[in-house]
């Protein structure tokens, strides 16, 4: 907002923003379920008629939520993709991509599980949702097209293994995300994709073997299945995981600058 708005609408700005941090609270207390306009209310001293000059529903008042934290969460990947590019070692830079991406799921919990539930973009009232989410996702798209480009990602193995209608409707999908991949490309996509998540989902709730946990093993384990992914879909080089994986699973935020290491976090967009 311009620091010349008006008072009423810098006090509106603040309101809304208090508003929604009370939300996130009983979303990180209890998920989605525990998020009342009734509560929110009470924890903000306000009416819940007062509340509703501001969110007209519950559904509308989670759709903002989710928004943001897509905005948090594609902020986070633009940054780590961009502070990448002079990275020579093009599995790693994937590498630190990956590692951003879990820092921020680790980072935001509640977030990720809102974001990745059930319903997320049904409640999406305004469209801000899946703008946000489509920014987030780019970032893997950018990242393939940059690969292929650089002849470091060949996925053309894939295309024999795309039945018809599965490569009209990656096609389609291709289209309507406006990605120039070919189906195979996007075919590696979703199983870098699916990958990635199965394994932050599958960690953050906990389900995990507790034995490699209690090793403190996590960390390997998922530098070792971001590189395996890659490999997967057309990697052509030669990865040596202790130098691709070093100095440490988080040695490279360790040396970014704050901003970068700020939004991995959640934090505030660079200006």
């Amino acid at each position: 907002m311009s620091p010349l708005a008006p008072r009423r609408e810098r006090v509106r700005a603040a309101t809304i923003a208090e508003i929604k941090q009370a939300a996130r609270d009983q979303v990180a207390h209890g998920g989605v379920a525990a998020v009342s306009l009734r509560g929110v209310a009470r924890a903000m001293g306000m009416t819940p008629s007062a509340l509703y000059r501001y969110f007209d529903s519950h559904d509308v008042l989670i759709g903002e939520l989710v928004a943001d934290a897509f905005g948090s969460l594609a902020d986070t990947l633009e940054a780590a993709f961009d502070a990448g590019v002079d990275e020579a070692d093009q599995a790693r830079r994937w590498l630190l991509l990956a590692r951003a991406y879990r820092r921020w799921a680790h980072a935001n919990e509640a977030e990720y599980a809102l974001l990745f539930g059930p319903r997320s973009l049904e409640l999406d009232k305004t469209g801000r949702c899946t703008e946000e989410m489509h920014r987030a996702t780019g970032v893997l798209f950018r990242c393939m097209i940059d690969q292929i480009g650089r002849g470091a990602v060949d996925p053309s193995h894939l295309e024999g293994q795309l039945r018809p209608a599965l490569r009209s409707g990656l096609a389609d999908w291709g289209v309507e995300e406006q990605a120039a991949i070919s189906p195979a490309g996007l075919a590696g996509c979703l199983i870098v994709w699916t990958q990635l998540h199965g394994f932050l989902s599958l960690e953050l709730f906990g389900h995990l073997p507790p034995t490699l946990g209690a090793l403190g093993v996590f960390d390997d384990l998922f530098d070792q299945q971001m590189l395996d992914v890659i490999v997967r879909i057309g990697y052509r080089h030669p990865i040596d995981i202790a130098t691709t994986a070093a100095p440490s699973p988080d040695g490279w935020l360790a040396a970014a600058p704050a901003p970068v290491r700020a939004l991995a976090a959640g934090g505030p967009a660079a200006p």
